[in-house]
């Protein structure tokens, strides 16, 4: 009798079967290859920058390198997704499944990395505006953090890709469902793994996102109300001031709001995913994941682009004239030395 039942159930909740359109297939693979060559650019010049600049070898820049290495080995990683991609034609991985399974375990630890290389950015943000040590001491408090803080998210990301060997909840590989490079979502643990995934890497590092961008907010804001009101030159003055302050004070809003902004939106989508169960979630997977790596070459453009050094460094780079770049490294000094 138990086993008749349990039989019925089974057979009356088959597995939802969802199918993609050679269209939407194609419409997928054109978007992972603009963001390939978008991530490749960005990121390669946010790393090229630092190596020919040195006024852009801070300790707060660390950061910023390291999300550019992370989010540029997963714009590499794209190529394999792409093969899955045109694989669904026959069903199977073409090439050797441990490349399958490299590919998609170098997805995880690159994305979570980017993940929390973005909340340790917030950090520093904080700590580096909040702190009241000297510049000595902040300098070796931050390097060593820094450290610290690396060795933290690298480890964490790959035990987050470990997970399913470790810990037997899913398998990391070919996935016929969505012809990806992924975890295999016919394993019956799967949905465990996607349920693991979508708590550790989205929940805390948001978190830590929105308090740090909200005391940094609330800090600066303090610190500009203290400056006007200390003030006591002409009101000419005074009103030059207070705009200039203002100005700050909004164009750092901006910033923060918009790194906020980037992460609900790119990661948020994926996350849902994870978490929710139907047919109309497995149909958005394919295009909350574009989201998701989307972020990837977005994060140059948000970490990068709006410092002013790294601006005249690009500038720089993009007209070919190495002698606009602020404090040369050396190699750069003897190329052009040799050019005259």
């Amino acid at each position: 009798m138990n086993t008749t039942i349990s039989h019925l159930i089974s057979t009356s909740m088959p597995p939802p079967v969802v199918t993609w359109s050679r269209a939407e297939r194609i419409f997928q693979v054109v978007c992972l290859t603009m963001i390939m060559v978008t991530g490749i650019v960005g990121n390669g010049l946010v790393i090229l920058s630092v190596i020919i600049s040195r006024r852009l070898r801070t300790v707060t820049n660390v950061y910023v390198v390291n999300l550019a290495v992370t989010d540029l080995i997963t714009t590499l990683n794209i190529p394999w997704q792409i093969v899955a991609l045109l694989s669904n034609t026959n069903g199977s991985w073409p090439l050797g499944d441990w490349l399958c399974i490299w590919a998609a375990g170098t997805s995880v630890v690159c994305i979570s990395c980017s993940i929390y290389t973005m909340a340790m950015i917030a950090i520093s943000r904080l700590i580096s505006i909040a702190s009241e040590l000297n510049h000595r001491n902040a300098c070796t408090f931050r390097r060593s953090w820094v450290i610290v803080a690396l060795i933290f998210i690298w480890s964490m990301s790959v035990f987050y890709a470990s997970i399913p060997a470790l810990f037997d909840v899913g398998k990391l590989g070919y996935d016929t469902r969505y012809s990806s490079c992924t975890w295999d979502t016919s394993h019956p643990k799967s949905s465990n793994y996607s349920i693991i995934l979508a708590v550790l890497l989205y929940p805390v590092p948001f978190l830590v996102i929105i308090v740090c961008c909200t005391l940094v907010f609330h800090h600066i804001r303090k610190h500009t109300n203290i400056m006007k009101s200390e003030l006591t030159y002409a009101i000419d003055m005074d009103k030059l001031t207070h705009d200039r302050l203002n100005k700050t004070q909004i164009q750092v809003t901006k910033n923060l709001f918009c790194v906020v902004v980037v992460y609900v939106i790119c990661l948020t989508p994926y996350t849902v995913n994870l978490l929710v169960s139907g047919v109309g979630s497995i149909k958005a997977i394919p295009y909350t994941t574009l989201l998701l790596i989307l972020n990837s070459c977005l994060n140059p453009l948000i970490y990068a682009t709006k410092h002013p050094d790294f601006k005249t460094v690009f500038k720089s780079i993009s007209k070919c004239d190495l002698k606009r770049i602020p404090d040369r490294a050396y190699f750069i000094r003897n190329i052009r030395l040799h050019t005259r």
